[in-house]
């Protein structure tokens, strides 16, 4: 929950819209993948480990569709890819190129609420 959850009178929303929420369910998503990204780097040598994979866009674009992001949800899964002789499918080309587009993702999606925070600041402020 966040700290702006509640506050204010209008329709219990507070401060949060639309836009702040799926901007923090972005977040969320984007954090689980970066465990998952770190996990999958670490057990690149692991037998018999398959890699992790995480997806949060669709239900993301589908939950903002129906007018709630919040209602988004993050899965977590294992990858069909082939494995290599020990049973272990991870590619640590791909997870070293996953991690660097997670973390511009990341920067991306912080900017945006930082973006709507400094709206905020300024219409409360009146500077």
């Amino acid at each position: 929950m966040s700290l702006l959850s509640g506050v204010g009178a209008a329709g219990g929303r507070g401060l949060n819209d639309a836009t702040m929420d799926a901007l923090r369910m972005a977040v969320d998503g984007l954090a689980v993948r970066q465990e998952a990204i770190t996990t999958n780097i670490s057990n690149v040598e692991t037998p018999n480990y398959l890699a992790r994979t995480v997806s949060f866009e669709d239900s993301l674009r589908s939950a903002v569709a129906d007018g709630d992001p919040t209602q988004a949800g993050i899965s977590v899964g294992r990858s069909v890819a082939a494995t290599r002789s020990n049973g272990n499918n991870v590619n640590i080309d791909f997870e070293l190129l996953a991690a660097s587009e997670n973390v511009l993702a990341q920067r991306l999606v912080v900017q945006a609420l930082n973006s709507k925070y400094a709206v905020l600041r300024t219409a409360i402020t009146g500077a």
